[in-house]
C-alpha cells in the first residue's frame, strides 16, 4: 500500500446550485461543472479536516462552517485524517469543496 507522502493537497471550489434548486452534478449539490476556483494547500497525512478548512479559511476567505468537503460521494467528518480518509493511494490527491 502506499503512504501519503504528498506535502500538499489540491482542492477544488466548487459553486454550489442556488438554494431550494438540485444540481445534476455532485449528488444534486452542483449546478455547473466548471470550477470556482482550484488551488493547492500546505498538507499532511495527519492533517485533520478541520485542519484543511482552517487552512482555506485563511487562505482563501471561505469561513470554516460554510465548508464541505466531498471525496468519493461522502462529506468528510472534522475529526478525520487525510490519510483515514483513503488520500494514501493517489499522486495527486484531490478533495472538492462545495461551499454551504
Amino acid at each position: 500500500m502506499a503512504v501519503f507522502s504528498n506535502t500538499e493537497i489540491t482542492v477544488k471550489i466548487l459553486e454550489p446550485a442556488p438554494a431550494g434548486e438540485q444540481g445534476p452534478l455532485y449528488w444534486g449539490m452542483v449546478k455547473q461543472p466548471a470550477a470556482k476556483d482550484v488551488f493547492k494547500v500546505k498538507a499532511s497525512s495527519d492533517m485533520k479536516i478541520k485542519d484543511l478548512k482552517a487552512a482555506v479559511a485563511k487562505e482563501k476567505n471561505y469561513p470554516v462552517e460554510s465548508q464541505r468537503f466531498m471525496y468519493f460521494g461522502g462529506e468528510l467528518a472534522d475529526d478525520r485524517t487525510l490519510l483515514s480518509c483513503g488520500l494514501q493511494n493517489t499522486d495527486d490527491p484531490l478533495l472538492h469543496m462545495i461551499p454551504r
